[in-house]
């Protein structure tokens, strides 16, 4: 991968973390006072494309067999689950205790069935949706998952299997979770443009420069595609859709159209970036701030919720009070890098216990952008 596409991927995640973070942050629970940021679903968008270059390109690296692919992947994702899951559990009850109101709508029941579910990433599958008490963002992993099975399956696999199994996963997962997946596999077709087209620098830059407006003015005016979602909507106003006599939750599809242009235009750009390699050369340490952020996306990602529920709860911050809910947002993201040293930063770990269980052999490969 090409140094200046790998600082932007670490620079873009981090980035897409902070979106997500802060649009729940500035959700109304929380305060009255800053105003909501509204990119959340598309910041996730950004993850999924993302993760599809990154699988695509450590899967022609160093993680090249199925095993030590598998104990990459189940690394990966473990070192900050497996923490968030935990802090979760230990958080949600003395904060509903300490403001019952703000929880309301947290659900509480089975608590121990929703970890589990969430643990196992399950919690999207045909009609599940199944939230791990108060932290919602656990949503996507049960997409990001199944996409690493699949797409893992049908490169590693042979003969009949790689055909059928990829199949047979598409089935368990369910409608919503494949009907994303072309999102995804447009991350995978990012790379491939990424490795294989070679036009002069020019092209590049324009190619940069207009993807980067076009979704500049998506995110300020709108995505030209709503009309479609609108349709959807009035055609099912139950987001249900009926398959052979089963009602099957729909969720996100009526958006998928928006968001597949969006995944579009953010698959294009990471393509370009490489022009930009100039830039990133002359601020080395920008550079290393960017590396040192990333390390705690996942972290961001997954902790900040379950943190902010607890900490509103417990220090009540008045929340007409640019201040206070300021500092709480602030108190949030300064544990969330903090925690990021105790589970995330060590993926290392976590990967070395699943190569042991799966008998993967590492092999060394030049560094790429965490994923």
């Amino acid at each position: 991968m090409h140094p200046s596409t790998s600082v932007f991927l670490d620079l873009l995640r981090f980035s897409a973390a902070c979106v997500v973070f802060f649009s729940h942050v500035t959700a109304r629970e929380f305060n009255t006072v800053w105003p909501w940021v509204r990119w959340g679903h598309e910041a996730v968008v950004v993850f999924f494309v993302m993760s599809g270059f990154v699988i695509a390109h450590v899967i022609q690296g160093r993680e090249g067999d199925a095993r030590e692919f598998a104990a990459a992947r189940l690394g990966r994702l473990y070192s900050v689950v497996l923490p968030a899951l935990l802090l979760t559990a230990l958080l949600d009850p003395f904060g509903r205790q300490a403001a019952p109101a703000l929880y309301a709508d947290v659900p509480a029941d089975h608590p121990a069935l929703r970890l589990l579910i969430n643990g196992l990433f399950l919690q999207q599958n045909w009609n599940l949706t199944v939230m791990p008490l108060s932290n919602g963002p656990f949503w996507s992993l049960g997409y990001e998952f199944w996409y690493y099975l699949i797409f893992g399956t049908a490169m590693f696999a042979r003969g009949r299997a790689r055909h059928v199994l990829p199949v047979l996963l598409c089935l368990c997962a369910g409608p919503r979770i494949v009907a994303h997946f072309p999102l995804w596999l447009l991350g995978v077709l990012a790379y491939r443009l990424d490795r294989n087209w070679q036009p002069a620098a020019r092209w590049r830059l324009l190619l940069l420069v207009g993807c980067g407006a076009a979704l500049l003015a998506i995110l300020t005016f709108g995505n030209p595609l709503a009309p479609l979602r609108h349709s959807l909507a009035a055609a099912y106003p139950d987001n249900r859709i009926n398959l052979a006599g089963l009602p099957i939750f729909l969720g996100d599809i009526p958006k998928l159209p928006e968001d597949l242009l969006v995944g579009a235009l953010m698959g294009l750009l990471i393509a370009s970036v490489r022009a930009a390699a100039g830039a990133l050369r002359r601020w080395p340490r920008s550079v290393a701030a960017i590396r040192y952020l990333a390390g705690s996306t996942f972290t961001l990602y997954l902790f900040h919720v379950p943190l902010l529920y607890f900490f509103t709860a417990i220090l009540a911050p008045e929340p007409g009070s640019a201040l206070q809910t300021g500092l709480v947002a602030a108190l949030v993201f300064a544990c969330c890098l903090a925690l990021s040293h105790a589970g995330e930063r060590r993926v290392g770990q976590y990967r070395q216990v699943f190569r042991r269980l799966l008998g993967a052999s590492h092999k060394a490969a030049p560094a790429a952008p965490s994923g």
